[in-house]
């Protein structure tokens, strides 16, 4: 089960959280279950928070410590894959700086 990461565009139409519209700008799948197993091993405070089998968003807001996390965890792995998956998760989560941008981590 792995965790694919969404870059969403929200819409606030009014106070209400469901007036909020949200699409999918960019995406990185987690087909291989390279990301979620990386999380679960990560002892990072934020990425540990990743559920495999839930759902996880985070805003501009939070953006510093997941960068700063994933940022981390890329310079301790090896692999080809590892090293491409986290970099385009920080790609995605180095767009994610205003209040519009959220990035949803979903699990299967």
């Amino acid at each position: 089960m792995g965790v694919d990461v969404l870059l969403m565009q929200v819409r606030r139409e009014g106070t209400s959280s469901k007036r909020h519209r949200r699409s999918v700008l960019d995406s990185v799948p987690d087909h291989s279950d390279v990301f979620a197993e990386l999380c679960e091993n990560s002892g990072k405070p934020m990425l540990s928070r990743v559920d495999r089998y839930g759902s996880l968003l985070l805003t501009s807001q939070d953006m510093p410590q997941f960068i700063a996390e994933v940022d981390g965890l890329r310079s301790g792995v090896a692999s080809v894959e590892q090293v491409a998956i986290l970099d385009e998760i920080g790609r995605l989560a180095r767009r994610c700086g205003d209040g519009s941008l959220e990035l949803h981590l979903e699990g299967d």
